[in-house]
């Protein structure tokens, strides 16, 4: 799993791009961001992006040295549900 660098002062926005993923004519009917672990003054979640198929959400804050996972589940026009993990360390950039 790729780790991404996110320096606490900063928002970010981290993306999933589905669209391997969607089976012809599919498309994304909901999507859900969850963050572990949850801890005083860790990154939080901001407003979600759609972009069609790649999916995102904007983060805030997080303690430097630490890190977190982002997942995005998925559900489709087809009823399937699919999900992505993220992994994000705080530090100053």
């Amino acid at each position: 799993m790729t780790v991404f660098a996110k320096d606490p002062a900063s928002d970010v926005d981290f993306s999933v791009d589905w669209s391997d993923w969607l089976l012809e004519g599919e498309t994304i009917t909901g999507t859900t961001w969850g963050i572990a672990p949850v801890e005083e003054n860790g990154l939080t979640l901001g407003v979600n992006v759609d972009n069609g198929s790649a999916r995102g959400v904007f983060t805030a804050g997080g303690v430097i040295g630490h890190r977190y996972r982002l997942s995005c589940l998925i559900t489709t026009t087809d009823n399937r549900q699919a999900e992505r993990s993220l992994s994000v360390r705080v530090m100053e950039l």
